[in-house]
């Protein structure tokens, strides 16, 4: 056997990979059309022969010019029969049309001895193919024209902000628009996982589902929505305060992926407080949890519409800004008093901050970790507000008495860090 491959030359072998390269698409778009009646491109044969001509046209004539002739002639067939099959069968899509160039494409890779690049593209195309219909179906299903209206929005203006933001630090407050931006991008994207996975399993899966989901996106929200669901359904105000119990642990975790990103050395600190907390949070939880209650509707906004990011960017830049100013002026009192007043509002700015300021040595790393700390516990603090202010009686009682306890052990750890 061995003799017999090492007597084929190489033309022939690479001829043999060719067909394997394009019959793999050909297969996929022969099973896909098997039970449909609309016209197609083609099957097995078809890509084969596709690939076959991208490989020949460069292994064997080795010209630009004709090789490019032969492409712009395969483009313009193809072109022609998806206009007669539109025209003549209403066939909508240009799928198989795209699979068709690129397996031309593949096989000129092969010729340029790019083999495993050539089977890889191969095998992605077939991969792609294959989940057409379950990917329509989920699109459909999970996300809105206004979800992909705001990504589509995101995504241009990033490149273009990208592109022309300079990536250099300006004043002594070493202000840089471009990695003030990447933050930006960083928790719109943590942001946008989280919405994106509320969107899939919903918030009608029950209460803590729905707190669990809902503390990736915004623990705020969360305990604003499930204060007022107590007022509309007393019943329920225990199970629900139990859920905004859960949503503000899951900050903790969130903060901890943030700091784990940015700068891991701050998040090996960081991770006991984190941690701690939720263990504890999850011990009230599970003590105090009854019955089984059915989910409540929260509305999260999409991360990456381009006014919530904007806001989020100057929210950052100015927490960034008033970090350095408080440092210089004031020392670590400063930086703390300024982790108090911002973590009321919203803990990722600091958090990001911090884990920036420290990284660079701009702060010292127990200073940083002691502030986002602060600010972990105001957060919790100015929620268990909302609660009393929303909320039944019952539901900010509850709310209280675990928060009470949270916010005595991050206390324990801020002036074991502060003191030791």
């Amino acid at each position: 056997m061995n003799h017999f491959i090492e007597w084929m030359p190489i033309w022939f072998i690479n001829l043999l990979l060719s067909v394997l390269v394009g019959g793999l698409i050909g297969l996929e778009q022969e099973s896909y059309h098997k039970n449909k009646e609309q016209k197609h491109i083609g099957g097995i044969r078809t890509f084969s022969l596709i690939s076959m001509l991208g490989f020949s046209t460069q292994y064997f004539i080795k010209n630009t010019t004709f090789l490019t002739a032969v492409f712009i002639s395969f483009v313009c067939l193809i072109t022609a029969e998806y206009i007669y099959e539109a025209i003549y069968y209403k066939r909508k899509g240009i799928t198989t049309e795209i699979a068709g160039m690129l397996a031309f494409i593949a096989g000129i890779m092969l010729a340029s001895g790019y083999a495993v690049e050539a089977f890889t593209v191969s095998i992605f195309i077939t991969l792609i193919l294959s989940v057409k219909q379950h990917l329509h179906e989920f699109i459909h299903k999970y996300i809105g024209e206004e979800d992909i209206i705001a990504v589509v929005k995101f995504l241009i203006v990033t490149v273009v902000l990208y592109s022309i933001l300079p990536n250099k630090s300006y004043t002594s407050l070493l202000i840089n628009p471009k990695s003030i931006w990447l933050m930006v991008v960083l928790i719109s994207s943590i942001s946008f996982v989280a919405y994106f996975t509320v969107k899939i399993f919903g918030t009608n899966k029950g209460i803590m589902v729905t707190a669990f989901l809902g503390g990736l996106i915004s623990s705020t929200a969360v305990t604003l929505a499930f204060s007022k669901r107590s007022k509309e359904k007393p019943a329920i105000s225990e199970s629900l305060s139990y859920g905004i119990i859960l949503a503000s642990i899951i900050m903790f975790l969130r903060q901890l992926i943030i700091v784990l990103i940015l700068y891991p050395r701050l998040s090996e600190h960081f991770a006991v407080f984190a941690i701690s907390l939720f263990i504890v949070g999850v011990v009230i939880i599970v003590v105090g949890l009854g019955k089984k209650e059915k989910g409540v509707e929260v509305q999260f906004s999409n991360p990456y519409e381009l006014s919530s990011a904007l806001m989020f960017g100057f929210f950052y830049a100015l927490v960034l800004v008033l970090s350095r100013i408080a440092n210089n002026n004031f020392g670590s009192a400063g930086v703390y008093v300024l982790g108090f007043i911002s973590g009321a509002a919203d803990v990722d700015p600091i958090t990001i901050s911090m884990s920036q300021l420290s990284k660079h040595s701009s702060i010292p790393i127990d200073v940083a970790l002691t502030t986002i700390m602060i600010a972990s516990i105001t957060n919790t603090v100015f929620k268990g507000i909302l609660s009393s202010i929303f909320g039944t009686k019952k539901l900010y009682i509850n709310v209280w008495k675990a928060f009470s306890i949270l916010s005595v052990v991050g206390t324990i750890f801020i002036l074991y860090i502060h003191f030791s």
